[in-house]
């Protein structure tokens, strides 16, 4: 019987948004210890423990800004073929995986980018009040992160991305500063739109107070 001794994840940062894979060995569990995994960027993405033969993860969501969590059995966790998702509780969403090694690499490599990954997820339409224009919201978002157009009035373009049913709350790592994008309709995305650039803490884009759908 071939027995695993390590397993891999590949679940984003709920600080800087990447993801990538780091492998987890049945060692670091001697004694009774839990592990703590963390991103390239250093924030804390995942705590993972044993407990009277199960494997318990504790995530902290991007989606919903809580913790999750997640029990599996010792079979499961260390030896099942595939990828297991590791989803919001809240949301439903996925926010990462854990599986083989070789498998989890490949997820990292293929399929698109983190957030493609996000909005193809079947229960992202379910969540959503209008999925469409939540859709190119983020993507624009998205667009403007990478143009290096997203960014602080302290100077740090380090910007989290919470996500809602109606609206994404921007928030500088940095100072705290925070910034509301209505997306919950036509109206909301073509605001956005015609946003070249978004300063964090500045409110005089991206939000109208009383806007109702």
């Amino acid at each position: 019987m071939l027995v695993t001794a390590q397993t891999a994840f590949a679940i984003r940062c709920p600080q800087c948004g990447r993801m990538e894979m780091t492998t987890l060995s049945r060692f670091e569990f001697s004694g009774g210890r839990s592990a703590k995994l963390s991103c390239s960027c250093g924030s804390h993405k995942l705590t993972v423990g044993t407990r009277n033969g199960q494997v318990w993860l504790q995530v902290p969501c991007y989606l919903c800004d809580g913790v999750h969590f997640l029990y599996f059995t010792a079979r499961h966790f260390w030896n099942t073929p595939g990828l297991t998702p590791i989803l919001c509780s809240d949301t439903e969403l996925q926010l990462g995986v854990f599986g083989r090694a070789h498998e989890v690499d490949t997820y990292t490599r293929t399929g698109g980018s983190e957030l493609d990954r996000l909005l193809e997820d079947e229960a992202f339409g379910e969540y959503f009040d209008e999925p469409e224009v939540m859709f190119q919201a983020l993507s624009r978002i998205h667009a403007l992160a990478e143009e290096g157009n997203l960014t602080c009035g302290c100077g740090n373009q380090d910007i989290a991305v919470d996500i809602f049913p109606e609206r994404l709350e921007l928030s500088c790592s940095a100072c705290g500063s925070h910034k509301t994008i209505l997306a919950a309709s036509e109206e909301d995305l073509a605001a956005l739109e015609a946003t070249g650039r978004l300063q964090v803490g500045d409110d005089s884009a991206g939000r109208r107070r009383g806007h109702k759908k």
